[in-house]
Order: structure tokens, then C-alpha cells, then sequence
């Protein structure tokens, strides 16, 4: 089936274009058919939150209180028009002041955009009746960063910094995306041990975040064995980053036509670091993962909290971890050429762990991390790690020309597939962009996973997603 995941509108080519997913890939075609952003709001394949974020225009605060409930909830399109529709243009998504529907007996709860500790702005706004959610509605873009309109005009040697303030988290994921489609566009094939090495840097990026959240959901549940294990050794994961790349979050070292690498580290030693990654995470973390996993208060906390439907997922379009966590195979990385020989998770075939709810979203993590390490260590023993590390992207790139045209990518970052598209130039530079972060679509999923919940679960259920809210505000 194919599902919408991303629609953009080209300035430069004056047409809509939309991105569909079909067999764990992606593909993008121009829609004609389509004139303006209410055309599409109209069609019922589109999520609403993808077309608020990319086509959404500024219409001031929004005030919803003169409505019941009932019809602020709606998911009819008609009634869903006449909340977002002036003049021909869509609501976006983002802060502008918010009042919303309260019954006689439920009350409206605040939270943010000012939050304890270091997380990012973004506004929730709760309907609460007694403890219980009726619902929240989530609104972000709090710091107008304005990566698309920084990298516009720009060659690719400065664009390559800004993919990797995306989402800081997922940068080596942004970066690989962003340099493939420099590559097809300088017709640049990177070898077979680069492609795979970039891969590495990605399941290790997706290792160290999942031991990091492990460690925070189970220190949001209080149970601190686990917690405290996650808190410091997900600094192996960190630690073989930097190692490999020098820097921790893999900065720099993706670029058009290969990798940049540690220089201080001996390709051989490059090949032994990934065993101290994998020997720490087998003795120390994963024994209290198990040990938890086996915690019969645990699995009471997290089972059937803040569930999420397999029919939610395929009507709302809900990608990566939001999709498996329910059930749903979905994993691009089987189609992709940087994972040769990759299985994905028999997601499907286990209902009692892959439900929807807070539990799939532990367990899923696990699962990953142990999926990750699997595949990770059978590459690096094929890998020709002196090539790698002899590498030089800068020399590939240096004399090549660039074919201007419209160029798009997905890779299969932690959270899930990122999506970058790039209008370049005939000189190379970014005449315009669209940039899908997964978060954009799984933002709805929070939304609708904590209706009927306690609003002292919030918290709980906020961290077993971790999306970006960076990601969001472009």
C-alpha cells in the first residue's frame, strides 16, 4: 500500500510534489492535480500533521473554546476545514496562542514550552477530567531556527553543517541523507565499505540514544538498577563514535563522496573498538535489561499505557518506531544499499510485545540495540577497514560538476526514516528544500496515545517516544 509521507510545494519548479512509501521505500512524484494546500487537506491519504508542517501558513492564535469537545476532536475533513481554512490557506502547527474546549467537569492543563531540565520549548495543552486525558493538543516551533531559508544559495561544504543541526541526535543519519543526494547529483559512487561503514555510524548512533532512553524511562518508573547502568555506559556507544569519527555525536564525518575519520586511530584499532562497545553492553547493561524485562511491577507499569493501534499507524502514517512498536513492519533499511544482508524485526508475529504501548516502546528499544550489535559485528569482520580509513571524500568532490535538478533521500535514522529533498542549482547550490524529520508525523501518535490516560503518565509516556521537537521547527 502506498501511504503519503511527506508533501512539499517547489518554489522553483511552481509545482506540489508528494513522497509515498511503498516496500520500505520511498518515492516521490509531482502532483499536478493539486492546487493549493486545501486540495489536500480535503484528501483523506494525507496526514494532517505533515501538510500543517510543510504547507501550514501563520493565521494567529487560535481559538477553539466556542466548540464542544466533540467537534474540536473531529477527524472528518469537512468540519477539520472549517478549523484551519482563511482565505484558502492551512493552520500550521506551530505556537501563536491557544484556547481550546473545556466541558463543565474537565478543566485545561499547561505544560511548557519552559521545561525542567535541558529539554526543548514545545506547548502541551491538556483537557483533563479529574486525572484522566480527555486530550492534549502539541504545539511547537518555539525557536524559528530557519535551517531551509540558512542553507539556501549555499555549495555543499557549508550545507553539510547545517544537516547536522537538523536534529542533533540523528546526525550522522541527516548528514548520510544529505550527502547522497550531493553524490547522485555529482554522479559520485562511494565504495561498498564506505556505504557500510556509514551504516555503522548510524546503528551506533541508534545505540547510544536507545540505552539513553532506556535509562530514562526506567528512572521515570523509579526503578534505578537499570537506570543508573544506562546513565553512564551510554557513553560506550558515545565513546566508539568518537573514537571512529572523533567527535561523539559523529560530526564532520559524513560527507559527499565518503567519510572522514579519526586520524589518530589506526585501522586496526578502528576494528577493535567496536568489541569494547559490544563487551560492555553484554556486561553491564544488558543482564539489568533482562532483569527488568522479567520485573513483573514493570511490565504492570508500562503494559497497556499510552497505546497506539495498528490502525491508528496506517491512517495517521505514523513511521519508524511508531510503526514497529504497534506491530507494523516498517524499516527501511531492507531496501537500503549500506545494509546488505539486514533482517528486520518479526514485529508482526509477536502481539504480546509489540502492542502499541509503553512496554513496545521499552521493549523495542532492546530488541534493537541487540539487532544492531548482530549485524554490526558481522560487517565489521568483512569490512576493508584500511580502505575506509585511507579514504578522502574532499578529492572526489573537489573537481566533479553538479547536474542541477530536484533530488530526495530517506534513511532509516533511530526514530525513523529522515527525508530530505534538495532543488540544487548548475552551480550546486540549494535553491530550494524540503526537510521531513519523523517526529513531524509521530508528534499526532503522543497526541492520541495518552487519551484516557492519567495525566501523572504524561511524563512517562512523553520519554518513550522522544521525538525531536528541533526536528519540527525548521
Amino acid at each position: 500500500m502506498r501511504k503519503p509521507t511527506g508533501v512539499f510545494y517547489s518554489n522553483t519548479k511552481q509545482n506540489f510534489y508528494h513522497f509515498l512509501t511503498e516496500n520500505n521505500t520511498v518515492i516521490m512524484e509531482a502532483v499536478p492535480d493539486k492546487k493549493s494546500a486545501i486540495d489536500f487537506l480535503m484528501d483523506d491519504e494525507y496526514p494532517i500533521w505533515v501538510l500543517r508542517h510543510s504547507l501550514g501558513k501563520d493565521m494567529g492564535a487560535e481559538d477553539y473554546s466556542a466548540l464542544t469537545e466533540e467537534e474540536y476532536l473531529t477527524s472528518q475533513r469537512s468540519k477539520v476545514l472549517g478549523l484551519h481554512q482563511k482565505s484558502g490557506t492551512l493552520r500550521d502547527s506551530f505556537f501563536h496562542g491557544l484556547k481550546v474546549p473545556c466541558s463543565n467537569t474537565s478543566y485545561s492543563h499547561a505544560v511548557g514550552p519552559i521545561h525542567a531540565g535541558i529539554i526543548e520549548p514545545g506547548h502541551f495543552r491538556f483537557v483533563v477530567e479529574g486525572e484522566t486525558i480527555r486530550h492534549l493538543t502539541i504545539r511547537l516551533g518555539f525557536q524559528h531556527r530557519g535551517i531551509q531559508e540558512r542553507i539556501k544559495g549555499l555549495a555543499h561544504s557549508k550545507v553539510m553543517h547545517y544537516s547536522e543541526t537538523i536534529s542533533g541526535d540523528s546526525s550522522v543519519a541527516y548528514a548520510t541523507a544529505f550527502s547522497r543526494i550531493y553524490e547522485d547529483a555529482m554522479s559520485i559512487q562511494p565504495s561498498k565499505d564506505v556505504e557500510i561503514f556509514r551504516s555503522l555510524l548510524i546503528e551506533t548512533e541508534r545505540i547510544a540514544i536507545h540505552i539513553g532512553d532506556l535509562g530514562g524511562l526506567s528512572e521515570d518508573i523509579g526503578y534505578y538498577p537499570l537506570f543508573g547502568v544506562c546513565a553512564t555506559d551510554r557513553g560506550a556507544g558515545l565513546g566508539l563514535m568518537e573514537n571512529w569519527t572523533g567527535n561523539r555525536f559523529g560530526k564532520a564525518a559524513v560527507r559527499p563522496g565518503g567519510v572522514v575519520v579519526n586520524s589518530k586511530l589506526t585501522a586496526k584499532d578502528a576494528k577493535a573498538a567496536f568489541y569494547n562497545l559490544k563487551k560492555i553492553f553484554k556486561k553491564n547493561v544488558e543482564p539489568q535489561i533482562l532483569r527488568a524485562l522479567n520485573v513483573s511491577t514493570i511490565k504492570e507499569r508500562l503494559q497497556g499505557c499510552g497505546k497506539v493501534s495498528k490502525e491508528d499507524v496506517t491512517k495517521q502514517g505514523f513511521v519508524g518506531q511508531v510503526a514497529r512498536m504497534a506491530g507494523v513492519v516498517q524499516d527501511q533499511r531492507i531496501t537500503d544499499i549500506g545494509y546488505p544482508d539486514w533482517k528486520p524485526l518479526a514485529v508482526a508475529d509477536d502481539h504480546y510485545n509489540y502492542s502499541g504501548d509503553a512496554w513496545a516502546r521499552f521493549y523495542l528499544r532492546y530488541k534493537e540495540i541487540e539487532q544492531s550489535l548482530i549485524w554490526m559485528e558481522a560487517q565489521v569482520e568483512k569490512l576493508d577497514w584500511d580502505l575506509v580509513w585511507s579514504s578522502s571524500p574532499s578529492q572526489k568532490t573537489k573537481s566533479a560538476t553538479v547536474k542541477p535538478g530536484l533530488y530526495f533521500k530517506t534513511v532509516e535514522a533511530w526514530r525513523g526514516p529522515v527525508l530530505v529533498a534538495l532543488d540544487l542549482d548548475s552551480e550546486g547550490h540549494v535553491a530550494d528544500s524540503y526537510i521531513r524529520d519523523p517526529s513531524v508525523l509521530n508528534w499526532h501518535a503522543l497526541e492520541l496515545a495518552v487519551r484516557g490516560e492519567l495525566i501523572g503518565d504524561f511524563p512517562l509516556n512523553n520519554k518513550s517516544f522522544n521525538l525531536s521537537y528541533v526536528g519540527f521547527d525548521l
